[in-house]
Parts: C-alpha cells; sequence; structure tokens
C-alpha cells in the first residue's frame, strides 16, 4: 500500500512538471496596442496596463493548466490504487415498502433569498444564499436551477491612484464551491440561461439552506492587479429551481449582483480627496529616497520643482527607491497629470453608473444617487485640485 501511494504522488510530481514544461514551450504572443491621439501620460499608462495584463494572463495560464493536469495525475493514480484493491460488494436495493406512502406532495417555496457584501474577502465571486421550505407531506427533490440573466452591464472599476505598481504577487483562482454559475460577460450576457444541476433534498416540512456562486471573468486592474479589479460587472438575475418528476418550479424575485464581491465602489468627493492626497505623500516619500540615496553616493539629488526627472533614464538606473517593493510608473513622472486623469477616470465612472436603468433592487440605486452628487461636486474639486 504505501509503495503504491509513493508511486501515486510520484505521478502527480512528474504530470506537474510535464505540463509546466509543455505550458512554457507552447504559449503564445499577444500583439501590443498603443492608443492614437493621447497625451504622453496616457500612452505610458496603457503600456504598463498592457505589460500587467499581460503578466496577470500569464501567470493565470500557467495556474489554471497546471490545476487541470494535476487533476488527471490524481485521478489516475486514484483509479490505479482502486484497480489494486479487492472490489467490494455492491450495496443492496432498499426493501420493498420503505419509501413514504403518497400523500399531499411536495410544496417547496422560498423563505429567503440574498447576495451578502464581502467587504473582507470583496475580490472573491458574490454568493447567493437560498432558503426554501417543503410545506408538503412528501420529500422534495431538487434536480437543477435555471439562472437567466435580465440585463447585464460592465461598469469601470474606481481604482488606486498610485505612483507605483505592484506586479510581484499571484493571480486569484476561482474557488470551488457546492454550486458554482459561470455567468457570460455582461457584453454577452442579456438573455442568457444557465442551467445548475443540484442535489438536495428537502423531507417534508423540513427546511433548507444552500449557497451558489457566480464566478465570471474579472479583468485585473493597474496598480495591484492581484487585488483590485479594472471593472465592475453588474447582472441583473432571476433563479428558478426545479425539483422532483415533474419538474416543478420555485420563483425567486430578481437579484441584482456586482462581480466581484457584490460591491460597486462610487467615487464620492471625499474619497477622491483622500487618494489624492495619499498619492501626493507617496510622491514625496518616493523622491525623499531618491534624494538621500544620491546624497550617500556624493551625487546632487534632482531639482523637483523646478527641473524634475521625467523618466527613469533621467535618474541612476541601480537606485533602490525606484524598485524597492514596487516598479514606479508613469504617475510618478507626471504627478500633475496623474491627478488630472485620475478626476477624468472618477467623472468618467460615475458617469457611467447614473445611466443604469431607474429602480435596481439591492442598493444599486443607491449607487446612482451617490455617482450624481459626485457629478454635481466634482467641478468644485477641479478648482480646489493645483
Amino acid at each position: 500500500m504505501g509503495a503504491a501511494l509513493i508511486g501515486a504522488a510520484g505521478a502527480v510530481i512528474a504530470a506537474t512538471i510535464g505540463a509546466f514544461a509543455v505550458l512554457r514551450g507552447r504559449r503564445p504572443r499577444r500583439a501590443k496596442l498603443e492608443p492614437v491621439d493621447a497625451t504622453p501620460l496616457e500612452v505610458a499608462r496603457q503600456q504598463e496596463r498592457d505589460a500587467i495584463r499581460e503578466h496577470t494572463r500569464l501567470h493565470d495560464e500557467d495556474a489554471k493548466w497546471l490545476m487541470t493536469e494535476l487533476q488527471r495525475a490524481r485521478d489516475q493514480a486514484a483509479r490505479e490504487q482502486a484497480a489494486s484493491e479487492p472490489s467490494r460488494p455492491a450495496p443492496r436495493p432498499p426493501a420493498r415498502g420503505a419509501v413514504s406512502p403518497p400523500g399531499e406532495g411536495p410544496q417547496v417555496e422560498m423563505i429567503d433569498v440574498s447576495v451578502p457584501d464581502r467587504p473582507a474577502r470583496w475580490m472573491d465571486p458574490p454568493v447567493v444564499d437560498l432558503k426554501l421550505r417543503n410545506r408538503g407531506g412528501e420529500s422534495a427533490v431538487l434536480k437543477r436551477m435555471v439562472v437567466e440573466v435580465l440585463w447585464a452591464r460592465r461598469i469601470t472599476a474606481f481604482g488606486e491612484l498610485l505612483p507605483y505598481s505592484d506586479i510581484s504577487g499571484g493571480v486569484w483562482l476561482p474557488p470551488s464551491a457546492t454550486y458554482d454559475v459561470e455567468l457570460p460577460e455582461p457584453e454577452d450576457a442579456d438573455g442568457a440561461r444557465i442551467t445548475v444541476a443540484l442535489s438536495q433534498v428537502i423531507d417534508a416540512g423540513e427546511a433548507d439552506r444552500f449557497h451558489v456562486r457566480l464566478n465570471t471573468d474579472i479583468p485585473p486592474g493597474d496598480a495591484f492587479p492581484h487585488e483590485a479589479p479594472g471593472a465592475i460587472s453588474l447582472y441583473l438575475l432571476r433563479l428558478h429551481v426545479l425539483y422532483n418528476a415533474d419538474d416543478r418550479k420555485v420563483r425567486f424575485r430578481p437579484l441584482a449582483v456586482a462581480c466581484p464581491g457584490n460591491l460597486l465602489p462610487v467615487p464620492t468627493k471625499k474619497e477622491i480627496r483622500k487618494r489624492i492626497t495619499e498619492f501626493r505623500g507617496k510622491v514625496d516619500e518616493i523622491r525623499r529616497g531618491i534624494d538621500r540615496e544620491m546624497t550617500a553616493r556624493g551625487m546632487k539629488p534632482p531639482d523637483w520643482s523646478a527641473k524634475p526627472p521625467r523618466a527613469r533614464g533621467d535618474l541612476p538606473a541601480d537606485l533602490a527607491a525606484l524598485n524597492r517593493g514596487h516598479r514606479v510608473n508613469a504617475y510618478f513622472w507626471d504627478p500633475q497629470g496623474a491627478v488630472k486623469l485620475f478626476l477624468d477616470d472618477a467623472e468618467r465612472i460615475c458617469r457611467e453608473i447614473t445611466q443604469l436603468p431607474p429602480d435596481l433592487p439591492d442598493g444599486l440605486d443607491q449607487a446612482v444617487a451617490a455617482a450624481r452628487a459626485t457629478l454635481s461636486e466634482l467641478p468644485a474639486l477641479r478648482r480646489e485640485t493645483p
């Protein structure tokens, strides 16, 4: 038995290493696109976005491929181990008469359905919490669930304003759950119907609760691609649970969900001002680090007021202040232009949110009201921001 387990573990490891090598050899390269009629800062920002997204995509391909090959190796090891063990007798069928006599029949109804916010782990997909009750006189077998997409929209995420990018971390992986629903991207989602197999039994007079995890592709953010999304996907869904042989149906109210985390951050005047202040503080901190390093080397620090450096080539390439833990980005070299772009992004996001349909459930109507308030306050905020 021990030798068999060691051999199975070796097969898993060998398959993983081989899969990684094959993946590295067959990876295609993507073409690089540059914006047309854009400012130098916008061009630099787009180039950094492309580099970060390519880095994230390659890590994601590695992870998914390795997970697939690892699972195949595990399955093969399990089959080989099962073949080496003596066969077990098949279970006996239940005796006749053990099934409860027919009565009123199952009557499943909804108790509650909700999609809680997940601020602590907001990069995770939202989870629908379903509570059902069987008021009938017989057990109900839940067979499948149909998720109907009534409406979908993609909203640009309200990101951080930072003078550096962090591309050192790992990429998130889609978590496993009891029931997973793969939602299409918002551009292709209107009218889609996704069917999910269920394996739930609710006895007569009993209640049940289970979760459904809603997964969709999330584009990575610019500054922290592993911790923040580049866009929020909004969906208006209706769930249908079918049970028993005659496909009786339980209908739920329409649900508004945001992927990931079921959160739709709305730019507010207070938050915008806070992020601009923090950004300028981080820029000054990096500048002070550069000054200290250059002074310690006997070099004259740059004049940040009259003639600030505009690119990496204007400074020694091996400065630790430019590379320690993070990589300074285009925002660092043009802080004033970065603040203007940040305000432009905040205005664009608020306009996207105000164009959402009216009377959306689950708090989305409050997001629309907050975005309208920010739009009215942005002109004054631009005037007070040099």
